[in-house]
């Protein structure tokens, strides 16, 4: 038995969680389980799509260019760091001292709206849902794949698991949101609900055992004078970022309740007013194992904002740049329709902001002693809410067509920062608003941003947040698919009929398969002079043609795009440079994260990117693969010019040992109405490390045990969670 497969026997007692009415990006607790965006919402009018077209008809417009909605000291944001102690659960990591508490919200001047340029030009419309993409499988062609159960050079280690999270909490979630980030000689990975594990990056052996994020972020320690102690919400993401001596961040929701009195996610997803922040924890030095200075961004800072005082700081991703600390988040008002958002929706749009990252690792308080603003401590914010997409605004829509889940690229290294135009940022989105699919996509960028190192932010009026929408690229859609696994031993999914949670004489509650969750970007990276994004998307694979044969298939793949930043750099426009498809042919493919390399020979970079996905299926009609797959981690190779993956090829990294066997997989579990499954994928290159492309997805890390020792021992032999056997793997290539 690894160390990674602790040894834990607990009775199988049915503990429910109930988040009535709750909208979340991907988060299922004990065996209830919260819809995603859009999964339920009322019909709307069609979004202007145009019609398949090669990457020669791309047509490109600008979005708009205008400043920040707020640029100044970042105490108008409430963020604040808070006193932090030693934690005896975490020797090795612990919290700075420093005196600084977080201020009461304090309302912004009401944004001005510009106007937007035109954003449709000769594009077409079409009713109804896009047409899939199709790839021919026979021949193997440009986006249909073979599988490869050779792991391709890649070396992988087993990850925190779903007895990780409850030997911690005391329950576990699913999926497990999931972060990775490396630099300095370590791999980090932070997980749902709020956990860490460091690595060797040399040799991927431990450096460190779970640690919890309520001490990282020192919530025990948080006062009842400011409703302490508080606790971790998940939506964990990381990174190391090399400037003035190497620093890690590490983010997640925080809830300002504690687990005792609120119970799992209280307090914030409860909807208690002024219940959600971001915490932001970064390291004193280039060890993740040393100490960190804590800060917290205040979800409800804007008392103006639709939704107050009950704003969601939801899916938060992290990037950065030579000057300046990316946050993104999607803003939900959790008391919707009673409390709603924008236009009466439940969807205030995305959040940008762009943090002095200087001020950050050197740990400068967000305050004076005097109680003003640090003159040193400045940000710029830029709530897309308040602008317009093509189909309308968030406001005149109810919530339905707002900017959403618009991703930071992450660099490997100061190298590939992009320092143009005052210091430039950029973020990826999709256009698919309603889960009718699409065949647009759109860059947004930050410049300036070295203008936050001025004092009190004298120079911020030099920062500009604007964007390009690219029209025609390679068409993608999924509304958040449920695709099969191979079959094999599901002792919860036997169990459940047992606990008496299905009331129909089967054998087994339903099974729900895999969840995609959709076709947003999850991930962007920056690198080479290049952004490269993925999503899901379903294609149609062609295997002959006759009466008789199972002629297409439609499965679940990816629809991958890389833009070129020189033309940006030199004339303020973006090109599309490569976009494709990629999927394993008779099987499924989820969560894509892409990891561009730099284009430096010295430090192994080739101008390609590696590009991670959860794989698992059922073989198709003809039950190829014997059988099919469980959730498996597999990757491929790409180049910025090449088509396709390199040699068409999908490797399995990390092969997964059994189905998916969680709370969320059964009709039969309250509040389970679908499977959730492995939110998400990330992949990080390191330089100067051989060209190493570092990479962690979901899969099943054990096999199951039988249903009959299932209810004698629920862990399966310390192998699983009673409620979930979900675990992660953490990889690398070169």
């Amino acid at each position: 038995m690894s160390a990674r497969e602790h040894t834990k026997t607990r009775l199988a007692v049915l503990s429910v969680v109930v988040l009535a009415g709750l909208v979340l990006s991907g988060v299922a607790i004990g065996p209830s389980q919260a819809s995603n965006r859009g999964s339920s919402a009322p019909a709307v009018p069609a979004p202007p799509v145009s019609p398949p077209g090669s990457l020669a008809r791309v047509t490109t417009t600008t979005l708009h260019a205008q400043g920040p909605t707020y640029a100044g000291p970042a105490s108008r944001a409430i963020i604040g760091p808070f006193p932090g102690t030693p934690s005896a659960a975490s020797p090795a990591l612990t919290n700075e001292m420093n005196r600084q508490l977080i201020k009461a919200p304090i309302p912004l001047p009401t944004p001005r709206e510009k106007a937007l340029s035109n954003y449709h030009g000769a594009m077409g419309s079409i009713s109804g849902s896009i047409a899939l993409p199709s790839v021919s499988c026979v021949p193997l062609g440009a986006g249909c794949d073979s599988i490869s159960t050779s792991s391709g050079g890649a070396t992988g280690v087993k990850g925190l698991n779903a007895i990780d999270s409850s030997g911690i909490y005391g329950l576990t979630v699913e999926p497990a949101d999931q972060g990775l980030c490396a630099g300095n000689g370590y791999v980090m990975e932070d997980n749902n609900i709020g956990e860490l594990e460091v690595f060797h990056s040399s040799s991927l052996s431990h450096a460190s055992s779970d640690i919890s994020l309520d001490s990282v972020m020192g919530l025990p320690n948080i006062p009842a004078s400011m409703g302490g102690p508080w606790s971790s919400g998940g939506d964990t993401s990381c990174l190391y970022d090399y400037n003035d001596g190497g620093h890690w961040f590490i983010t997640e929701i925080v809830s300002n309740s504690s687990w005792a009195v609120a119970g799992p996610f209280g307090g914030c997803f409860a909807g208690k007013a002024l219940g959600c922040w971001e915490g932001i924890a970064v390291s004193t030095s280039s060890n993740p194992l040393g100490s960190y200075n804590v800060y917290f961004m205040n979800a409800n800072y804007n008392s103006s904002e639709p939704g107050y005082p009950y704003l969601l700081n939801d899916f938060a991703k992290i990037g950065s740049t030579q000057d300046a600390f990316l946050v993104f988040y999607d803003e939900f008002p959790l008391l919707y329709p009673s409390v709603p958002g924008l236009g009466g929706g439940f969807l205030n749009g995305a959040q940008e902001f762009a943090i002095n990252k200087k001020a950050l690792e050197l740990g400068l308080p967000v305050t004076t002693s005097f109680g003003s603003p640090n003159p040193y401590f400045t940000m710029a914010i830029e709530n897309m809410g308040l602008l317009a997409t093509p189909n309308g605004s968030c406001a005149s829509t109810g919530g339905f067509y707002c900017w959403f889940q618009v991703i930071p690229a992450q660099s490997p290294d100061p190298t590939q920062f992009d320092n143009t135009h005052g210091g430039s940022g950029f973020m990826l989105e999709s256009f698919d608003f309603v889960g009718q699919g699409d065949n647009r996509i759109a860059i947004f960028d930050w410049t300036g941003l070295k203008n936050l190192n001025s004092y009190a932010c004298g120079q911020c009026t030099s920062i500009h947040f604007g964007g390009q929408e690219f029209d025609r690229v390679n068409p993608y859609f999924d509304p958040g698919v449920v695709a099969p696994q191979k079959d094999g031993k599901i002792p919860l999914g036997h169990a459940c009929v047992a606990y008496g949670l299905n009331s129909s004489k089967v054998s087994k509650c339903p099974e729900g398969g895999i969840a995609s969750n959709g076709d947003g970007f999850t991930q962007a990276s920056f690198a080479g002079d290049h952004v490269w994004g993925a999503q899901s998307t379903e294609i149609d694979q062609t295997f002959a043609t006759g009466s008789g044969c199972p002629c297409t298939e439609t499965h679940l793949g990816v629809a991958y795009d890389v833009i070129g930043t020189k033309s940006f750099d030199n004339r303020g426009v973006f090109k599309l440079t490569n976009q494709g498809y990629i999927s394993g042919a008779h099987e499924e493919l989820e969560f894509p994260a892409m990891a561009g390399e730099g284009s430096s020979a010295a430090d192994g970079g080739n101008l390609g990117a590696l590009i991670t996905f959860a794989l698992n299926g059922d073989g198709g009609p003809s039950g190829a693969d014997h059988g099919g797959f469980f959730p498996s981690t597999a990757y491929g190779w790409l180049t910025a010019s090449g088509t396709g993956l390199t040699g068409k090829v999908i490797y399995v990294a990390d092969l997964g040992k059994a189905p998916q066997d969680g709370f969320s997989e059964y009709q039969g579990f309250p509040g389970a109405t679908r499977p959730r499954w492995g939110d998400y994928s990330e992949a990080i290159f390191v330089p100067n490390s051989g060209g190493a492309v570092y990479f962690a997805t979901n899969y099943i890390q054990s096999p199951n045990c039988s249903a009959a020792t299932f209810l004698v021992d629920p862990s399966c032999g310390g192998t699983r969670d009673p409620f979930a056997n979900w675990g992660t793997s953490v990889n690398f290539a070169t």
